[in-house]
């Protein structure tokens, strides 16, 4: 299985041991949704849509020494710190947040802490080891999604590409998008030619569904032979990630 299914389904597990049930099965239902799942993904998410449905109904609500231990916890405990605290006051929990991102946690799921803090506006400065370096960044001064010039201009090309006739296409390039932005994180995408990286996310798509002759009729049909490509984040993590 690649690991872009592996990291969907890791997540969905986060929320099931956090009890978040209808978040869950949001999820599920919204990878179950699209035009194409492989089948080792299909079934193991059709499993976790049942054992969703026979939860039990009252959840537990997890507290702060819950957060303490799992943030000293395994990768998985460190997982759903980050959930926890995205619903948190994060000005209050500065060295924890230094923790997780000092951690041997997917970028991924930093990326995702760092929105959190971006989202709250957090204008105290955090670091972390990315490609090598040691960045200093300051949460709210990182452009956000709707703000960066270089993610609206992929968006609007999905639409203008897929929204037509594959709408289904639109939503899976959206979420791989999505994803590597959260693995880009602390850097934002101002920079970065929106053509090239909607293609590159594109090229990432067609390569999940085994259907390169896909592409190549979507690089034609888009006059895109000329255009270059892009070595996304989530290509880096290792194994083809999406």
């Amino acid at each position: 299985m690649n690991a872009y299914y592996e990291s969907l389904l890791d997540r969905i597990r986060e929320e099931m041991q956090l009890s978040r049930w209808k978040a869950a099965m949001q999820l599920i239902q919204g990878e179950l949704d699209l035009p194409y799942v492989p089948q080792d993904a299909m079934d193991q998410l059709e499993e976790l849509k049942q054992e969703c449905r026979g939860a039990m109904s009252t959840p537990r609500i997890p507290g702060v020494q819950d957060l303490e231990k799992w943030i000293q916890g395994t990768p998985v405990q460190q997982e759903m710190a980050v959930s926890m605290l995205a619903g948190m006051n994060l000005r209050q929990f500065g060295p924890q947040i230094q923790q997780l991102l000092d951690s041997d946690l997917l970028d991924e799921f930093k990326g995702e802490l760092i929105e959190s803090l971006m989202e709250q506006r957090v204008d105290e400065p955090f670091h972390m080891q990315k490609n090598g370096l040691d960045i200093e960044f300051v949460p709210a001064a990182i452009i956000p999604v709707q703000e960066d010039s270089g993610l609206s201009g992929a968006l609007e090309l999905f639409d203008h590409w897929f929204s037509s006739q594959d709408p289904g296409m639109t939503a899976f390039c959206n979420r791989l998008l999505r994803q590597e932005v959260l693995n880009a994180r602390p850097f934002d995408f101002a920079e970065t030619d929106p053509l090239l990286l909607a293609k590159s996310v594109v090229r990432l798509v067609y390569e999940a569904m085994g259907q390169p002759e896909g592409y190549d009729a979507f690089v034609t049909a888009n006059g895109l032979s000329e255009t270059g490509d892009l070595l996304l984040n989530i290509e880096k993590r290792g194994a083809n990630t999406i």
